[in-house]
C-alpha cells in the first residue's frame, strides 16, 4: 500500500478502493509519487488521494482492494472493526 495511503488509514480517513488496486499501488510505486508537495509560497502541502477512477474500478480489483482495506483496518484500528468492515463487504 502506498505510504498516503497507509497514512489516510491510519488516520481514519476516507480511502478511495481505486487507489488500493494493484496498478494503482505500482503506479505509485514507478512514479515515485510523493505525499507532499511544495506550494508556491514554499510551503509543504498534502496530496489527496485520487478519486477519479472510484466508480470504474472492475470487480476482480474491488475484492483485492476490499482485502487490503480490511488489512490495513485490522493493522490500525484492531481487529472488531476490520471483522465489521469485512461484514460490511
Amino acid at each position: 500500500v502506498p505510504p498516503k495511503v497507509d497514512e489516510a488509514f491510519k488516520a481514519f480517513k476516507y480511502v478511495p478502493y481505486s487507489t488500493l488496486t494493484l496498478s494503482a499501488q505500482w503506479q505509485a510505486i514507478r512514479s515515485g509519487e510523493e505525499a507532499f508537495t511544495i506550494s508556491a509560497s514554499g510551503s509543504l502541502t498534502a496530496k489527496g488521494l485520487d478519486c477519479r477512477n472510484e466508480r470504474s474500478i472492475t470487480l476482480s480489483d474491488w475484492i483485492g482492494a476490499a482485502d487490503a482495506a480490511e488489512d490495513r483496518t485490522g493493522h490500525y484500528h484492531g481487529a472488531a472493526r476490520a471483522r465489521a468492515l469485512k461484514a460490511h463487504h
